[in-house]
């Protein structure tokens, strides 16, 4: 019921990952889907690993500059990987 509510109101396809049993998607579809979880829970997981414990901010713009500094330090992080083989 609330896919379809968001199809149609928000014009949002939620890519939901279902049970055996359910036949909502085509198989295909459901593929994409797993795949694309993963690789953002992999993603969510090593910035959590990049986290301090607590992020010290005063305001809510120190606390987004430390996490977008955060993000863009793994991402650097994962280049220099990459570029060294």
């Amino acid at each position: 019921l609330y896919e379809d509510l968001l199809r149609e109101a928000q014009e949002v396809v939620p890519m939901v990952i279902r049970r055996r049993n359910s036949r909502r998607y085509l198989p295909w579809m459901q593929y994409l889907a797993i795949v694309g979880r993963r690789v953002v829970e992999t993603v969510g997981s090593m910035l959590h690993h990049l986290f301090p414990r607590r992020i010290h901010a005063v305001t809510q713009e120190g606390f987004v500059i430390k996490v977008l500094t955060f993000v863009l330090a793994h991402n650097i992080s994962l280049l220099t990987q990459k570029m060294a083989g």
